[in-house]
């Protein structure tokens, strides 16, 4: 059994790789609205919308880099069943941090709502992709 350690670039220009790339330059811009506002950074809020843009920042990346390098190509996991997980939980926390900073009238913290809410349309159309995947995985392999 060889293993291909060639790179996907064809991935960083498809549909998934194009909006992955959104979410990371959404979430950094975002990031940058909230610390370069006037309001102080020991505000529930904004920490609250810069630990979930951070760690969604972390976990796009690693889905980026694993499908651009080919990792996890061969495990015996269903990666499809996974990334609808991922891809709806990064939906709800982005939905949910981006109602927190968008309840003060702040204008860095409505551009950091505005770019909140784009990550999160992206991830939610993301999931629902994975989910189409999964119901047309699961009713090719039923048995009759």
């Amino acid at each position: 059994m060889s293993v291909n350690h060639d790179y996907d670039r064809k991935y960083l220009r498809s549909l998934r790789g194009i909006s992955k790339i959104i979410c990371l330059l959404c979430g950094f811009i975002g990031f940058l609205c909230i610390v370069c506002s006037s309001v102080r950074l020991s505000n529930f809020r904004g920490c609250f919308y810069i630990i979930v843009v951070l760690l969604g920042f972390v976990v796009t990346l690693t889905l980026v880099l694993c499908r651009y390098l080919r990792l996890g190509q061969n495990w015996r996991w269903n990666s499809t069943a996974w990334s609808l997980r991922v891809h709806a939980t990064l939906a709800l926390t982005h939905f949910i941090a981006s109602g927190f900073v968008l309840g003060l009238s702040v204008g860095a913290y409505t551009a950091a709502a505005f770019f909140g809410l784009t990550i999160f349309s992206i991830n939610s159309l993301e999931a629902y992709g994975c989910y189409k995947r999964t119901c047309q995985r699961d009713v090719a392999t039923q048995t009759v």
